[in-house]
């Protein structure tokens, strides 16, 4: 066993500024101040955690008090950078504000300060988690701060902004520290998996960058735990089964066992699966959740590589594989796994087996969700209605130039008794009809003025008339039918 090991983060910690990555704002300022020879008296380095705050803060501070500086790098090699660097020296005090927040600590610093440094130019404080401090600590380093002693350099540190009063911020030279990008850190892990004879492959770098989640700190503490778990085999396919990663093709076949519900019986089966191998089904639910995301921001032309939690090879078999999907199921799917996600985590259910029991009543409801008809199904029934409705119309107005009638033929065999009894015709106007769309006669039979008009029976010898109507009287049925109806005039133009 190897009493001297040093954990990665601590042996690769970048001791020049050269060597820090992806900070070159707070770099280059620092760097053209000692060009110009114009140093501050109090700097504010502000950022999220494990991107360089603290490692920049003592860099400033060796290259302050180094003997023999190499332009604006410190030469690391003199006795008060051996000293800063292992943290010994009495001229860089580092003060954790959260566990020295209180008034007396800081006034304890105030009669500090006025000391000259014992071995180099400068004391330089550097207080991490200043956003800790409280309000009366942070009124009594006001003065100080704004005008200390000419040997002394403030470097405060926080990863909340908003936190700091402004009062503070006005005294000092403010620095944005940024997030570091997934294929830079894939690039920084590569390069130190070659100096380290580690083996690797592409994916298991992704995971790596991945996990540290824009810190290099984080990145290499993950990087630190799967050497020792993959024996320093950094390949994907050990990279997944160590963070728990399904991959593309268990969501892929979720998520058609969703789609297709003669296939709906395997969800439950993959749901006992899942229960029986131990596998965490609440984290499963969110990359399930992640993944019908991707799918959207794919579908939106949105799949960078730093949005995705997606390998870049799986990337290309989802953009090829799910071209044609609905959006809109998507979307209405991905809202689903949402709510259920966050009822998980309010319910705070007490074993696997409860959240197992609860994800099968949910996907229960969610198959029924998707039988009933969506928007878009509607929809398109409802345009394929309408153009049917457009083509019955325009055959009514295409048949105008057909005579509307033709002379009736006399009935056969009629009772002379009956056709000398009749009254003449009378045109009559029908008003209201059972069925609008029934073309109304002509001419109507008249009734004869006997007892059959009295009772409502009919003759049985006479003609049935023939249903024909003119164009005219077809229009005014038809807006009679429509009154009241918000209908699309450029639909219906002829009416």
């Amino acid at each position: 066993m190897n009493e001297n090991h040093q954990v990665l983060f601590r042996k690769y910690r970048p001791q020049f500024f050269r060597d820090v990555i992806y900070q070159d704002l707070a770099v280059g300022s620092l760097s053209n101040a000692f060009k110009s020879k114009k140093i501050g008296h109090a700097y504010i380095f502000i950022g999220p955690r494990g991107v360089g705050k603290t490692t920049i803060a003592r860099i400033l501070a060796k290259r302050l008090n180094c003997e023999r500086p190499d332009g604006v790098e410190p030469c690391n090699e003199c006795l008060s950078c051996t000293e800063i660097t292992k943290g010994i020296s009495n001229d860089v005090l580092e003060i954790d504000a959260a566990s020295n927040s209180g008034v007396d600590n800081v006034r304890e610093l105030r009669e500090n300060v006025k000391f000259n440094a014992m071995g180099g130019r400068y004391r330089v404080y550097i207080l991490d988690e200043v956003h800790m401090l409280s309000g009366a600590a942070f009124n009594a380093l006001l003065k100080t701060l704004e005008e200390p002693p000419p040997h002394v350099v403030f470097i405060l540190a926080t990863t909340e902004y908003h936190k700091i009063p402004e009062t503070i911020l006005s005294r000092c030279q403010d620095f944005h520290f940024k997030k570091v990008p997934v294929n830079v850190l894939q690039q920084y892990v590569e390069s130190l998996c070659v100096k380290e004879n580690f083996k690797f492959d592409a994916e298991g770098l992704f995971w790596i960058a991945k996990k540290g989640d824009g810190s290099v700190r984080d990145t290499l503490s993950f990087m630190e735990q799967a050497v020792v778990f993959t024996d320093g085999n950094l390949t994907g396919a050990k990279l997944r089964k160590m963070i728990g990663y399904h991959g593309i093709d268990t969501f892929s076949e979720l998520l058609s066992d969703i789609l297709d519900s003669s296939r709906s019986a395997k969800i439950f089966e993959k749901l006992e699966n899942f229960f029986q191998e131990g596998i965490d089904l609440i984290k499963f639910t969110w990359d399930f959740l992640e993944f019908l995301n991707s799918l959207l921001l794919i579908k939106d032309n949105l799949a960078d590589r730093e949005s995705l939690n997606i390998p870049q090879e799986d990337l290309q078999k989802l953009k090829t594989q799910y071209r044609e999907l609905d959006r809109e199921t998507l979307v209405l799917l991905a809202e689903n796994i949402f709510l259920i996600h966050e009822k998980l985590n309010q319910m705070k259910l007490r074993t696997s087996y409860e959240v197992k029991v609860y994800l099968e009543i949910q996907y229960r409801k969610l198959l029924l969700e998707r039988e009933k008809p969506s928007v878009s199904g509607l929809l398109a029934r409802l345009s394929d209605l309408t153009k049917q409705i457009q083509g019955d119309i325009g055959n009514l107005h295409g048949n105008e130039s057909i005579p509307a009638s033709a002379p009736a033929k006399p009935a056969p065999e009629q009772k002379q008794s009956v056709a000398a009894a009749k009254p003449p015709e009378v045109k009559k106007e029908t008003t209201a009809l059972e069925n609008p769309f029934d073309l109304p006669p002509e001419k109507k039979e008249s009734k004869s003025i006997d007892s059959s008009h009295s009772t409502g029976a009919t003759n049985p010898n006479r003609e049935e008339p023939k249903q024909n109507t003119s164009p005219m009287e077809m229009e005014k049925l038809l807006k009679e039918k429509f009154s009241g109806m918000e209908v699309d005039p450029d639909q219906f133009k002829n009416i």
